[in-house]
């Protein structure tokens, strides 16, 4: 009986992590719709020669494994379901155990416990997207391409990026050690990091005479639109008729406030980023800018470099396919998928559920976007922003 109470438990995981997740988008069509994905089986999906090789991998295990004691029905359930989604070869798709969920909802609010960078996988491991400026994960010269090899010297090319943010945070004032290794070294290093309390910072601005206004854009939070129109303002006061938007190493956030951002440029009508998604049919969606686009005008060019992702890309490429602003600097990082949250009984899906296109049709997922005109730092640890100055000298001409 309690091999059979345990199938009948792991098949309502697996139907639940499936079904679920389809209705979801269902629920946007109608409940009737929803109520009809039940018969699981009969999709053609999956039949019961799929769940022979589960049974009897599973009997198996049950009848010869020697430790007896290591198998765990509600475990082996968990990774059974967590399987299905690993299964996908998508690194921003994975079943979390709920108690582990929060790490993806306190980044965005501007305040967390850390060491202030963006992490995601690339190529099977663990990579870091940006640090973000001023922190300590900044300050320890940790920079965006960089893979992370260990963590406190345990082995970190096989984990998720997870389970690598669980090892990394940790009490404020503590340090953790990362071993990095980056594009051009012939071995690894290891850099200590003292943990803090991050606050991220939304923007930052400068004037350089005789007329130029730099904003940098460090991420799209709930702060960002009142801090760039303080900054703008700022500087246009101090004379700034030509305008540097910096979207270097900033990772992204929240897409409705990249599009608010966008429509201080972009008038009513415009299209913001295009949206493909694999649910329901008709699902697609287009975000239109609401404008009023007073500043479709500025004169302006936008930074990006491999650092640049999801929110920041949209950003960048909304403005070069509608205004034709030139983009300089490095190719950006490529992050142009949609994740969602889904709970799966006690347990929290996340779930690639569609791509981000510009506006004119650029899929920016694992393809990024290419500059105008590309700008590199031949000398990046001297503690001068080459690119900054070359871009200065380039919007001085123009």
């Amino acid at each position: 009986m309690k091999k059979l109470n345990f199938r009948k438990f792991v098949k309502i995981i697996l139907f639940t992590a499936i079904i679920l997740v389809l209705s979801f988008f269902a629920f946007e069509q109608g409940y009737e719709q929803a109520e009809a994905q039940e018969p699981f089986l009969s999709t053609g999906d999956f039949t019961s020669k799929h769940f022979k090789v589960f049974w009897d991998t599973w009997d198996r295990i049950k009848s010869d494994y020697v430790d007896k004691e290591k198998i765990n029905n509600d475990k082996a359930a968990f990774e059974a379901a967590r399987g299905l989604v690993r299964s996908l070869d998508d690194p921003y798709s994975d079943l979390y155990e709920k108690k582990k969920a929060k790490v993806f909802e306190d980044d965005l609010q501007g305040e967390f416990g850390g060491v202030g960078m963006e992490i995601s996988e690339k190529k099977g491991l663990v990579t870091v997207v940006a640090p973000l400026e001023g922190t300590p994960a900044d300050k320890a010269g940790i920079k965006a391409g960089d893979i992370i090899m260990k963590i406190d010297g345990e082995d970190a090319t096989n984990i998720t990026v997870e389970e690598a943010v669980q090892k990394i945070r940790g009490k404020v004032g503590t340090k953790v050690v990362l071993t990095l290794m980056r594009e051009g070294w012939k071995d690894t290093k290891d850099f200590t990091v003292i943990r803090g309390n991050i606050e991220v910072p939304a923007v930052k601005s400068e004037f350089y005479k005789p007329n130029i206004g730099y904003i940098n854009i460090n991420t799209f939070n709930p702060k960002t639109v009142s801090e760039f129109t303080s900054a703008y303002n700022k500087l246009k006061k101090s004379g700034a008729r030509k305008f540097i938007l910096d979207l270097r190493n900033n990772p992204g956030g929240y897409l409705e406030i990249a599009v608010k951002l966008s429509e201080f440029f972009l008038k009513k009508g415009q299209v913001v980023v295009k949206e493909k998604w694999g649910g329901a049919v008709n699902s697609d969606k287009t975000e239109i800018s609401k404008g009023p686009g007073n500043l479709k005008k500025l004169r302006m060019v936008v930074l990006v470099n491999k650092g640049s992702a999801s929110a920041s890309e949209i950003f960048a490429g909304a403005l070069r396919d509608n205004l034709g602003t030139k983009i300089l600097g490095e190719k950006s990082y490529g992050k142009g998928s949609i994740q969602q949250m889904f709970q799966i009984d006690d347990n929290l899906l996340k779930l690639t559920v569609g791509y981000w296109f510009t506006p004119k049709g650029l899929k920016l997922e694992g393809k990024g976007i290419e500059p105008d005109i590309k700008l590199e730092d031949k000398t990046p640890d001297d503690g001068v922003d080459d690119v900054l100055n070359q871009t200065i000298q380039y919007i001085k001409k123009h």
